[in-house]
Formats: structure tokens, C-alpha cells, sequence
């Protein structure tokens, strides 16, 4: 007599893969990928603000402190989902969300809380100058392109069964088609004189089948 693994060698001789097919992003929780997933693009696609605060140049805030405050003119607004329009220079500095693009020059975000402008700063009008009241490192509160996901990097292996954050990468990566295996399709099928369907009555000797609705379920 065969020993499990035995036959299940010889049922499993007997398969092949199955093939892949495309489907949309919003059915794809659940199913498994039929290769690996790359990222086109880097995540973040570029250099963003991790705070609402200031974009400066860390080396122009370097002895910046509660007792010395440094001034520093403010010449850009970058809220988030805009683009800026000019780099940052010595001395300046750009009002900036959450978020939003870090523009050229500036290397660090100084957060609001920090200036001498820790009001909200949604819908103010942008002040000329701030006064920047600790230093920052150069990167400190900037989410670096590529820090999550470098571009052409596996985001996500084949194989992987889809989850909710899986799916959530997928969307981060502009992936609206992805890739899967298809699924398979299952034939249940009980055997026995004794049985009968479960809608009908159960005669002299008979049982309903309840197997093959267990194993459906």
C-alpha cells in the first residue's frame, strides 16, 4: 500500500501550473501573484516634507537656537500636490506641507513649531521672513525618493498572496492591472447508495449528503 506522501507525489506528478491573467487592482485582495512585482518608479517619487513647517538649507541654520534665532527670507509656498517653482538660496527658505515636493537647494525641513510662525498655516497669507529658533540636519524631516521602494526594486514577490497592505503597494505603485494566478476550477463530488441531496427527503437507510456541502463551504 502507498504511503501518503506517495500518492500525493503521484496525484501532484500529474499537474501543471496554472496560467495567469490579468485583473483589476480592486479584485486583486485574496489572489496570489503570478510574478514578481517592480517598482517603475521610486517610492516616494520624490524628495517630500514628513511635516508642515519650513524647507531651508541645514547648513544656513546651523547655530540657530531659542537664544539665537535665525532670520530667513521666505521666498516659496509648496503645499502639498504643487510643484515649486524656484530653488532654495542662501538665507531663503519655502513654507511647506505635508507632503509636498522639497524644493532644489533646500536639504531639510524645519518644523512650524520651531519658527517664530507656529500658527496654522493653511490658508495664511506667506510671511516675508521667519525666524528658524533650532538647527536641522541635513535630511532631517525629508522622506527621501526611492526610501521606500527603490525604482526597479521587487516590491512585491511572485507567490505572494494578497493582503490589504499588499494591495495598498499595489496602488502606491500605480499597479490599476496586476498580474495573478488563475484560480482553479473544483468539481465535489460524493459517492454512496445511502446518499441523497440535501433538498430531498431522506428515505428507509438514506443520509443526506453533507460532505460536499461541508467541503464547498
Amino acid at each position: 500500500m502507498q504511503t501518503v506522501d506517495q500518492a500525493l507525489d503521484q496525484l501532484l506528478s500529474c499537474l501543471s501550473p496554472l496560467g495567469a491573467e490579468r485583473i483589476p487592482l480592486a479584485e486583486a485582495a485574496g489572489r496570489v501573484l503570478a510574478g514578481d512585482v517592480r517598482a517603475a518608479s521610486p517610492l516616494p517619487r520624490f524628495d517630500n516634507s514628513a511635516m508642515d513647517g519650513y524647507a531651508v538649507r541645514s547648513d544656513d541654520v546651523r547655530t540657530a537656537g531659542e537664544a539665537s534665532p535665525v532670520r530667513l527670507r521666505v521666498v516659496e509656498d509648496v503645499p502639498a500636490g504643487a510643484g515649486a517653482r524656484r530653488s532654495i538660496g542662501k538665507g531663503q527658505a519655502a513654507r511647506i506641507m505635508t507632503g509636498a515636493l522639497v524644493p532644489d537647494g533646500a536639504d531639510a525641513v524645519l518644523p512650524v513649531e520651531r519658527t517664530d510662525r507656529p500658527h496654522p498655516m493653511e490658508g495664511q497669507p506667506l510671511p516675508p521672513e521667519v525666524l528658524a529658533r533650532r538647527a536641522v540636519l541635513a535630511g532631517e524631516n525629508v522622506r527621501r525618493a526611492g526610501q521606500d521602494v527603490a525604482q526597479g526594486a521587487v516590491a512585491l514577490p511572485a507567490g505572494q498572496r494578497l493582503r490589504s497592505q499588499d494591495v495598498g503597494m499595489l496602488a502606491a505603485l500605480g499597479q490599476a492591472i496586476v498580474e495573478v494566478v488563475r484560480r482553479p476550477s473544483v468539481g465535489l463530488l460524493s459517492t454512496g447508495s445511502e446518499l441523497v441531496p440535501v433538498d430531498q427527503a431522506a428515505g428507509a437507510g438514506h443520509i443526506h449528503d453533507s460532505n460536499r456541502p461541508a467541503l464547498a463551504a
